[in-house]
């Protein structure tokens, strides 16, 4: 019997192609056109390798915790008797009996559509928490207590970061090309600050750049094309930009970091959390074996079915996509034995 975990991360009320993720109006078709081809149940279910269907099973999980899942998406999957599951980045959701008007208090009259919370985007989340510590996109905790009777839940880090893990300077910032990430090395962004490969924090050992280096970046004359010329006198002035945590480091801070989402969750919430999904879906061995020391079931974001074999410390998942077009070629594929050998061959062809 074939076992199918979806995941998203928002939805939107309009169907703006700016948005990074599904509309309201594609959610309410994905979740009845994944109901055509599955059986849709709890993602404990889902993992009970007792449970019999006729129809294939398939979960609906969501990554992080932003507030229009208890405005948008929960009301319409409680309407609908669907059962999902919030994967939490624990330290993002607000410390906050605050609790949003949603898509309840709209059909009841009480809010105009218009007058519901609009999210931004997700990279305005991540870059507006990491300036102010908090972001008003998050849910609350009493949210999510308000959200048990459809959601289940699960950790997703306690801060999902990306920091640098490569001593190789990619570019400079110019005004253009800002990234949140940049944050967490220097306060503030400046003209000529290095920018540096990137990856989830529970995936590396983290690169710390010197401050000797983001000083002479920042006094170097910005002019002519001073990108190369700065990129120039670093070469010569420079034998290294700074330097790695070691393996230790990394492994404790991880370690750290997976243990204290857990608990913090099972705290606030007063449940017991033996989930995981990995951040950007990045992570390496030393971290999946981490995990697999503090989670029973770690969820990736490598395409596949769930199987009675399936190792537990990397399950796969799906993205349902943003559009109802791929929702339903998604969909296709991981329905039907053609679909799923001609995914198989086309991706082997990529490889390839």
């Amino acid at each position: 019997m074939k076992r199918v975990v979806f995941f998203l991360h928002r939805v939107y009320p309009n169907s703006n192609k700016k948005r990074d993720d599904i509309s309201l109006s594609g959610f309410i078709k994905a979740l009845k056109l994944i109901s055509l081809r599955f059986k849709i149940v709890s993602l404990h279910e889902l993992l009970d390798k007792d449970v019999k269907s006729n129809k294939p099973l398939a979960a609906i999980t969501f990554d992080d915790g932003y507030k229009d899942n208890f405005v948008y998406a929960y009301p319409i999957l409680k309407k609908m008797g669907i059962p999902a599951h919030l994967f939490i980045t624990a330290n993002r959701i607000l410390d906050s009996e605050k609790v949003e008007k949603n898509l309840f208090d709209y059909w009841n009259g009480k809010v105009s559509f218009e007058e519901l919370y609009k999210p931004t985007s997700m990279y305005y989340g991540h870059e507006e928490f990491i300036k102010k510590g908090y972001s008003e996109e998050f849910l609350s905790w009493k949210e999510l207590e308000l959200m048990k009777d459809v959601f289940s839940y699960g950790a997703h880090s306690a801060n999902h970061f990306s920091f640098p893990y490569k001593e190789e300077i990619i570019d400079f910032f110019d005004g253009s090309n800002f990234d949140w990430s940049m944050l967490l090395y220097s306060k503030e962004p400046f003209n000529g600050l290095p920018k540096f490969p990137t990856r989830s924090e529970l995936d590396i050992r983290k690169f710390y750049p010197s401050k000797e280096l983001l000083k002479f970046c920042r006094d170097f004359p910005k002019k002519g094309n001073w990108k190369k010329s700065l990129r120039l006198e670093i070469e010569k002035n420079f034998k290294t930009f700074g330097s790695y945590e070691t393996e230790e480091e990394a492994k404790k801070r991880i370690k750290t970091e997976l243990i204290d989402s857990k608990k913090k969750i099972e705290k606030r919430l007063g449940i017991t959390v033996d989930n995981f999904s990995w951040p950007f879906g990045h992570y390496s061995e030393l971290s999946k074996d981490i995990a697999s020391q503090v989670y029973t079931y770690v969820f990736t974001i490598k395409k596949g079915f769930v199987e009675e074999d399936s190792d537990l410390a990397e399950l796969p998942r799906v993205s349902l996509g943003k559009d109802i077009f791929t929702v339903l070629g998604r969909i296709l594929t991981f329905s039907t034995d053609l679909g799923y050998a001609i995914y198989k061959k086309v991706k082997k062809e990529k490889v390839l």
